[in-house]
């Protein structure tokens, strides 16, 4: 449950690994979607009982009935890893995907660092409250903002889902609203929307800061309309979630996986 952009470099990642885990022969489903509401994604899961699937790696919102699917899969013998956003209350068997407190802090230190010491509104951008990694990135930035850079007051941007035009449309209410917000943190996705919101108004965007190297984001930090994006590697998680997956099956032993590291892309260390 992901925005195409997100779901693509994902995909992407997953195929680019398979042909490294020789001499298992590994055949990947995907079930991509922008929108899915819960009820659907409870009985997708279930189906992988009927198909025969021997793994399942998972980004979902945490939501009860979503957790009660992953139990009930886990039950039955196949095994599920978590990707980018955690099920914790969930019988899943890891979480795969960079420390998201930490990541939150990592982008309020920027912040801080790059704006000057006057007070004013700072605007983090969620895309559904629904997806704990996302509340864990805003939680992180907000609470280091709270000890180490009180004048710098947060306010929540929600509801975009990540999506171009709902997220078009919260960012220009939001801008509206309050005329002395100049940064941004987007913890989710829907970047090339928030740039579009300042220009349609003639605001200065100061600061931006978002996550996931994606093509997008790769444009906008082209264009220099991105300062900074928080990246952890792809390719590394999609063979991490592969190794949790056959080690649960006792096909391989695996030292504990760590967490993906936070990276931190500027225009200036973009690779191309």
């Amino acid at each position: 449950h992901t925005p195409k952009r997100f779901s693509d470099a994902v995909q992407e990642a997953i195929l680019a690994q398979l042909g490294s885990l020789a001499p298992f022969r590994i055949f990947p489903r995907f079930h991509l979607y922008q929108e899915i509401d819960t009820q659907e994604m409870h009985d997708l899961i279930l189906r992988c009982v009927g198909k025969g699937s021997q793994g399942l790696i998972l980004k979902a919102a945490d939501e009860p009935q979503i957790n009660e699917a992953v139990n009930q899969v886990t039950a039955a013998g196949i095994p599920v890893v978590t990707l980018v956003s955690d099920l914790p209350q969930s019988e899943r068997i890891g979480y795969i995907g960079m420390d998201n407190r930490t990541a939150g802090q990592t982008a309020a230190y920027l912040m801080a660092s790059w704006l000057d010491k006057a007070t004013q509104d700072v605007a983090v951008v969620i895309s559904s409250e629904l997806f704990r990694g996302e509340e864990e990135r805003e939680m992180g930035f907000r609470t280091w903002l709270r000890s180490r850079a009180p004048h710098l007051r947060v306010i929540d941007i929600t509801g975009g889902f990540g999506v171009y035009q709902p997220t078009l449309e919260r960012v220009t209410e939001a801008l509206k609203a309050n005329p002395s917000i100049k940064a941004i943190y987007s913890v989710g996705g829907g970047n090339r929307a928030i740039v579009d919101a300042f220009a349609a108004l003639d605001r200065a965007l100061a600061v931006f800061i978002g996550h996931d190297l994606d093509q997008e984001n790769r444009q906008l930090l082209a264009e220099e309309k991105i300062a900074a994006i928080i990246d952890h590697n792809l390719q590394v998680d999609a063979r991490h979630a592969f190794l949790h997956i056959l080690q649960f099956h006792r096909l391989w032993k695996v030292d504990p996986i760590p967490a993906s590291q936070v990276q931190i892309v500027t225009p200036f260390n973009l690779a191309h």
